[in-house]
């Protein structure tokens, strides 16, 4: 089982939304709605399996639509210490899935952009796959040993969230690593190309964000 989160970031091109919630749905993935991102499904007439939250962000059309479509709702207290996106992602992570898609995790909010790029790190330890992502960008916590598959001349930048990540090596990129140590602070893992069918990334400690990013 995989699950699809659409949450209240900034979503812009509509028919990329529309499209990625089709396609995954025709894999058979969950499709849950985080409160108020019900404007982005609404706009596109897309229906969700499950809507979650406070109810606090949500707007009247919305709820009358997701009432109307008999969405079910997971609803949560409105004086909470977790985001919408965070509860969505706790909920969805306690089905045990497979993977964790998140759409709408960035936008004009830079705060909540930060945020949902660190709860990546709360869940590091589980064999979920976690991605965060938009038309332009993938964002996942790198396992200890990664082999991208068909992503040949894509762009690909590595950043350590831990202050340093040790032994990282990497196989199929225009710039290769042998067994080096990436530093928090420092740029020298961004914008390296993918030049194989199958690139490999391995490291020993620390923690790493891979970013697949498209101009």
């Amino acid at each position: 089982m995989n699950i699809t989160i659409v949450t209240n970031g900034k979503i812009e091109n509509l028919s990329w939304l529309k499209g990625k919630l089709k396609e995954n749905a025709g894999k058979g993935h969950s499709i849950i709605c985080a409160d108020g991102a019900s404007k982005y499904l609404r706009a596109i007439d897309f229906v969700p399996d499950l809507l979650v939250g406070d109810m606090d962000s949500i707007d009247p059309e919305g709820k009358k639509w997701m009432e109307k479509n008999r969405v079910p709702l997971k609803k949560f207290p409105s004086r909470k210490d977790q985001t919408d996106t965070e509860i969505a992602l706790e909920y969805s992570v306690s089905k045990k899935p497979e993977k964790v898609e998140i759409l709408g995790a960035f936008g004009s909010r830079m705060d909540h952009t930060l945020g949902n790029i660190q709860l990546l790190e709360g869940f590091f330890d589980s064999d979920i796959s976690i991605v965060l992502l938009d038309e332009e960008n993938e964002i996942w916590l790198l396992k200890k040993h990664t082999t991208l598959r068909g992503r040949k001349n894509e762009n690909f930048s590595i950043l350590a969230i831990t202050e340093s990540v040790g032994g990282i090596t990497l196989k199929g990129f225009e710039y290769p690593l042998e067994n080096h140590t990436l530093y928090r602070g420092h740029t020298l893992g961004i914008s390296n190309i993918i030049r194989t069918e199958e690139a490999e990334i391995s490291y020993r400690e620390g923690k790493l964000l891979g970013i697949i990013a498209r101009d």
